[in-house]
């Protein structure tokens, strides 16, 4: 055995909104009506078709290329379109893609609320409604007990301090709530609500992994040396990621999530796992000129981004360091999505390779990953930036719906195939 353990997972990853087409009852489907929300005045539209069937072909296709894993989502508009009504027609459609995944040998991670929240929860509130975490939880139960049979692994959250950033803090996303209180109440609504689908999962899907995903940059000071620089970038992680973290492991809210602790009951190591979703480094600044962005700017050089998005800077330290950082809580870790923007596929085999390197070095200083997931395996529809930002392995036509595997499709079967050797 090589540094890889044998049973590691080689997967990509998907979710529900961004590919499926026809989402359009939950709260994005509005979101992109609205004139200027999406950067290239796209819509999601039919996606990547995988509702209409294309999600079989696409996932032997992820087989083919020697993945062993594939993380996806479930549509929560869809299996409860109306409040206290599933759809049993919906939940046959992702039984039918599961035993597909499961047929092809392939390990499944599934996801249940990866940014998009039905358009009745949306209405409510969203993440500030009084009683969006006991929802969460009720229709984690339904999933798991439809569902659980067919998953390996079980997530609740995927990254709730970018949901809390985009859509609360800001205005770039749904419900564009642009206030700071909003942010750190709907931050610590998604924690209660990783509690209650916890319990849910536990209930009706007794024995499986559950974990949560966080999404954790690498912010570092520009200058070592400087004390300003030093406070923004440890001021920033901390507000991340840090606080999450603190939650997940004593159960405590502390500042800035609660001016004093509080205990949260049951979140308190809720989880057998955690997923790190990494795409970069950022160089934290001091600037006493910056009142608008908290006194800090990110001054990396290579940035990858958008007009409206920074990534950061591709970082296979980064990635090791959060890996290693991760794995002081003593439980598996998923790198659950890592990638970059890069239509032309000029930098993603260099990304790719590294990222795979750097996880090993992470196995080797200790940490205990157990999976690889890049993101994306297709490109799809990149949130408040439409089309435009391509993550894919695969490219796709959203309006011809022809795939064309890139030069790091292979690349990366290669790996998969080889168990990460000879990277």
């Amino acid at each position: 055995m090589g540094t890889f353990p044998d049973g590691f997972l080689w997967g990509a990853a998907t979710s529900a909104h961004q590919v499926e087409g026809g989402n359009d009852r939950n709260d994005w489907w509005d979101w992109e009506a609205i004139p200027g929300s999406i950067v290239d005045g796209s819509r999601s539209g039919d996606a990547c078709g995988w509702w209409a069937g294309r999600a079989e072909a696409d996932l032997s296709m992820a087989a083919a290329l020697g993945q062993n894993a594939h993380r996806l989502g479930v549509e929560w508009s869809r299996l409860e379109p109306e409040e206290d009504r599933f759809d049993v027609a919906a939940f046959e459609r992702y039984a039918a893609i599961l035993d597909h995944v499961r047929s092809l040998g392939m390990a499944s991670m599934v996801t249940l609320h990866h940014f998009t929240l039905p358009r009745w929860a949306a209405a409510k509130g969203g993440w500030t409604w009084p009683g969006m975490a006991a929802r969460l939880g009720r229709f984690a139960e339904e999933c798991g007990r439809r569902l659980g049979d067919r998953v390996g692994l079980w997530v609740t959250i995927n990254e709730p301090s970018v949901l809390a950033l985009g859509g609360y803090a800001t205005r770039m996303w749904p419900p564009g709530r642009a206030s700071p209180a909003a942010y750190l109440a709907s931050l610590r609504a998604m924690l209660r609500g990783h509690v209650a689908a916890v319990q849910g999962l536990r209930r009706s899907s007794p024995g499986r992994p559950i974990g949560i995903v966080l999404n954790a940059p690498w912010f570092v000071p520009a200058r070592p040396d400087h004390p300003g620089d030093r406070a923004a970038a440890w001021l920033q992680d901390w507000s991340v990621t840090g606080a999450i973290v603190h939650a997940l492991d004593t159960g405590m809210l502390v500042p800035p999530l609660w001016p004093l602790p509080l205990e949260v009951v049951g979140l308190k190591r809720s989880f057998d796992f955690l997923g790190l979703n990494f795409y970069g480094r950022f160089d934290v600044r001091f600037d006493p000129g910056a009142p608008r962005t908290g006194f800090m700017r990110h001054v990396q050089p290579a940035t990858i981004r958008s007009d409206r998005v920074d990534w950061g800077q591709p970082s296979p330290e980064g990635l090791t360091a959060q890996l290693v950082r991760l794995s002081a809580l003593g439980v598996p870790l998923y790198v659950t999505e890592h990638g970059v923007r890069d239509a032309g596929d000029d930098l993603r085999p260099t990304v790719l390779k590294d990222g795979v390197r750097a996880v090993a070095e992470a196995i080797r200083q200790g940490a205990d990953v157990r999976g690889y997931f890049h993101w994306s395996l297709v490109d799809n529809f990149e949130w408040a930036e439409g089309w435009s930002s391509r993550f894919g392995l695969v490219e796709v036509d959203p309006v011809t719906q022809v795939r064309s595997p890139r030069p790091s499709a292979e690349i990366y079967a290669t790996i998969c195939r080889g168990n990460g050797e000879g990277v």
